[in-house]
C-alpha cells in the first residue's frame, strides 16, 4: 500500500512540475519579468554574498625622469687595514676607501580596469570601472667595488675605490644606463 501511495505521489509531483514548466514557457512570451522564490531541498551554492575585486592594468608609463646631470650621489668612506695592496707583499696599511649610492624617485602613471564581482543567487552583473592613478616609485643604485682602482690580497682579491670621485662616477654611470633604458616607457604628452 505504501509503495502504491509513493508511486501515486511521484506521478502527481511530475504532473504538477510539467504543468508549472508549461506555465513558465507561456510566461516567457510576455514582456514582464517576475522573480519567484524557490526552495531547494538539496543543493550546493557558492552564493555567499562575498565580493571579489580584480585589477587589470590597461596602460602604464613613467611620468618623468631626472637628468643624470641633476643627480647627486651619497658618498660614504671607511678605513680598513689592507694587506698586499695592489699585489705588493710589503704594502700593508690602513686605507681609506669610498662607496657611493644614488636613489632615483619618479612617478608611474597607471590606467587600470577594476572589476568587482559578487556571488549571489539572483546573479549580478560585475561592476567595472576604469581608474587612473600615479604611484611613487624609486630605484636605488650602489657603486660596484669590483670596478675599483685598488685591490688587496692575492688569491682572494677585494677591490676598492680610492677616491670619492671614482665611486661617484661609477654609480652615475649605472644610473645613466637605467635612465636610457626607461626612455621607451616615458608617457607621451
Amino acid at each position: 500500500m505504501r509503495q502504491a501511495l509513493a508511486a501515486l505521489m511521484s506521478v502527481l509531483f511530475l504532473v504538477c512540475f510539467t504543468a508549472s514548466a508549461a506555465d513558465n514557457e507561456n510566461e516567457k512570451d510576455k514582456t514582464t519579468t517576475q522573480n519567484k522564490n524557490v526552495t531547494i531541498i538539496q543543493g550546493q551554492s557558492t552564493a555567499d554574498g562575498k565580493s571579489q575585486m580584480r585589477e587589470q592594468i590597461l596602460e602604464e608609463c613613467i611620468v618623468s625622469l631626472p637628468r643624470v646631470e641633476d643627480l647627486e650621489p651619497e658618498i660614504t668612506s671607511e678605513s680598513q687595514y689592507l694587506k698586499e695592496i695592489n699585489g705588493d707583499p710589503d704594502k700593508n696599511e690602513f686605507v681609506k676607501y669610498y662607496s657611493a649610492s644614488l636613489e632615483i624617485n619618479y612617478m608611474l602613471y597607471q590606467k587600470v580596469l577594476i572589476v568587482v564581482t559578487t556571488n549571489t543567487v539572483a546573479g549580478q552583473e560585475p561592476v567595472m570601472k576604469v581608474m587612473e592613478k600615479n604611484i611613487k616609485q624609486s630605484k636605488k643604485f650602489i657603486s660596484n667595488p669590483s670596478e675599483g682602482d685598488i685591490y688587496a690580497g692575492r688569491s682572494h682579491r677585494r677591490y676598492y675605490y680610492s677616491s670619492a670621485e671614482s665611486a661617484s662616477n661609477d654609480v652615475k654611470k649605472r644610473a645613466q644606463i637605467w635612465l636610457k633604458e626607461q626612455g621607451a616607457v616615458i608617457c607621451k604628452k
